[in-house]
């Protein structure tokens, strides 16, 4: 897995950036790891990255986040508006 994450890692910091929620369309029903590149200063909510991994098993995402601590500002998003059942967000 590691050596997964960071070949993706050199193509990812190759990617052009997208709007999030272009990103989100592209996928059904999986988890998102993005590396944010823009936020809306309005909102504070990113508006714009690039696409660093996607599962439909979040502890799949999550165990790729750990690469990425300390190296830029990372989301982790839903690609659906509603969350899967059984499903709680803690900020």
């Amino acid at each position: 897995v590691a050596e997964y994450i960071l070949n993706f890692a050199k193509e990812a910091s190759k990617m052009t950036a997208q709007k999030i929620r272009d990103i989100r369309k592209k996928f059904h029903n999986e988890w998102l790891l993005i590396r944010v590149t823009e936020v809306d200063r309005n909102t504070t909510a990113a508006a714009k990255g690039v696409l660093i991994a996607h599962d439909p098993d979040r502890d799949a995402i999550y165990k790729r986040m750990a690469y990425y601590k300390g190296k830029g500002t990372i989301s982790v998003d839903y690609s659906e508006d509603k969350l899967p059942e059984g499903t709680a967000i803690v900020f």
